[in-house]
């Protein structure tokens, strides 16, 4: 679950806060900021989020693995949300001062 509120988090900082996490994530796959590969993704862990917050009794219990993809997505998100923008203005910084 929190997870899912990590990538929720990231879509608002990003700008994308209008309706419900479904249509922010495609509404960030539309407009480029994520890949449809990415949206597929995400929406995969909104849906396990789901599964658990609303304590779906036909839902199977998350494993280890479930948990590390979706930490992974989170993590992969964040690097090309923020770390990788970042990186990038200072490799431009370093660039035009010279360094």
């Amino acid at each position: 679950m929190l997870t899912a509120s990590a990538v929720d988090a990231m879509l608002k900082a990003k700008g994308y806060s209008e309706g419900s996490l479904y249509t922010r994530i495609d509404k960030a796959a539309v407009e480029h900021l994520i890949t449809q590969d990415m949206a597929k993704w995400a929406h995969k862990v909104r849906l396990d989020a789901n599964d658990q917050r609303h304590a779906d009794e036909a839902a199977t219990l998350p494993d280890e693995a479930d948990a590390k993809r979706s930490i992974e997505f989170a993590s992969a998100l964040a690097t090309i949300l923020f770390s990788l923008p970042a990186r990038i203005t200072q490799g431009l910084g370093g660039a035009a001062n010279g360094g």
